[in-house]
């Protein structure tokens, strides 16, 4: 293999002493033979940087002297990267021995990003039985682009499932991808969400090559549920919608930021149970408006006939019952930490069944 199929694994960090050296070990031990690690530390106030010390050469360290959060982090650091594929992996994740040369050998010239499931792990690092996300086979760059046309989201992994072309970078550096207001109201993983299928191929793998790791920490991972964290997601989400018009209105590609609010289900779903969870009396979003969006949603958007019904299912659920079985439904769908052994085989045999259902011309379409 040659080095312009080398990898350059950065693990960011801030504050995560307890699981940082596990991260930065399992990319030590990957197998592939042109492989580096840096570590970039965002001024943690831990011991984390007294664990970095430890590895001496074997590793690269880049120690900020200010906290400017993840987006912040990462970009400054994979412009010092010695190779052309870069994994950002997060310090509480661990890859998997052989990402790196999976990854390499999945690689084209035309190749901007790679993504791949993530199997879950407790916070003892324990497989805890769950494998997101659960692609759908064929999965080809078309696809990704129309859903986020259309939806403001794709099929796509969280921050360590992801493998991205130092091209990739710095084209969306040069063409004003990084250019925002505050770094801190954005990640990493959800930029270049947005960016890849306009520059280039994005493949998606079917095995997982990390490991994710579930901790109360955890922006886009619950082990609990409350209205806080749902309320966040929302507004991560929102963010995400006006990046990516933003983004269309520079590439000259039509998006309609209204409608698409009204079509996006990960924006919906985080309403409708952060409105469900709120305390008594608090100030809520109306259930009845957010459910009859999303209920427009499931009928209107592409795709098999299955898995809509059993969304909506899910929504119309939520929306009516008592809060005690309305948090239970909510859990059952965002908790996968104690998630019955039944719901998750179910969950395998749904999206399984509407594969096989799939038309080909379904999948690309942008109504």
């Amino acid at each position: 293999m040659s080095e312009s199929r080398g990898v350059s694994i950065i693990v960011v960090n801030y504050n995560n002493e307890r699981f940082l050296a596990a991260a930065i070990d399992s990319a030590l031990a990957q197998d592939h033979p042109h492989c580096e690690v840096v570590v970039v530390d965002d001024r943690s106030t831990d011991n984390s940087r007294t664990i970095i010390g430890r590895y001496g050469v074997r590793i690269r360290p880049v120690l900020r002297e200010t906290n400017g959060h993840q987006l912040a982090a990462l970009n400054s650091a994979w412009p010092l990267a010695r190779y052309p594929i870069l994994i950002f992996l997060d310090s509480d994740d661990l890859l998997v021995p052989h990402a790196a040369r999976t990854l390499a050998g999945a690689w084209t010239t035309s190749t901007v990003k790679a993504q791949f499931p993530l199997a879950s792990i407790d916070e003892a690092g324990r497989l805890i039985g769950h494998v997101a996300p659960k692609y759908p086979p064929d999965l080809d760059t078309a696809t990704l682009k129309a859903q986020l046309l259309r939806i403001g989201q794709s099929y796509s992994s969280p921050g360590s499932g992801n493998a991205y072309s130092r091209a990739l970078l710095d084209r969306v550096s040069h063409d004003g991808g990084f250019d925002l207001e505050n770094l801190r109201d954005y990640w990493m993983d959800s930029i270049l969400e947005c960016n890849a299928p306009f520059y280039g191929d994005v493949v998606t793998l079917y095995e997982p090559l990390a490991c994710y790791r579930k901790h109360d920490s955890n922006l886009v991972s619950l082990s609990t549920t409350d209205h806080v964290r749902f309320e966040k997601w929302a507004h991560t989400c929102m963010l995400k919608l006006d990046y990516l018009a933003q983004r269309c209105r520079f590439w000259g590609i039509e998006f309609d930021v209204a409608a698409v609010r009204d079509r996006s289900l990960h924006l919906l779903e985080s309403r409708l149970a952060a409105a469900k969870l709120a305390p008594v009396g608090a100030p809520r979003e109306p259930v009845g408006g957010t459910l009859r969006r999303a209920l427009k949603a499931c009928y209107t958007m592409p795709g098999p006939l299955l898995p809509r019904v059993v969304l909506a299912a899910w929504f119309a659920s939520v929306a009516v019952a008592p809060r005690p079985l309305a948090a239970w439904l909510i859990a059952l769908r965002f908790v996968a930490v104690g998630r019955p052994a039944w719901f998750e085989r179910l969950l395998t045999n749904v999206m399984a069944l509407a594969s096989r259902h799939k038309r080909p011309k379904e999948r690309a379409v942008v109504p």
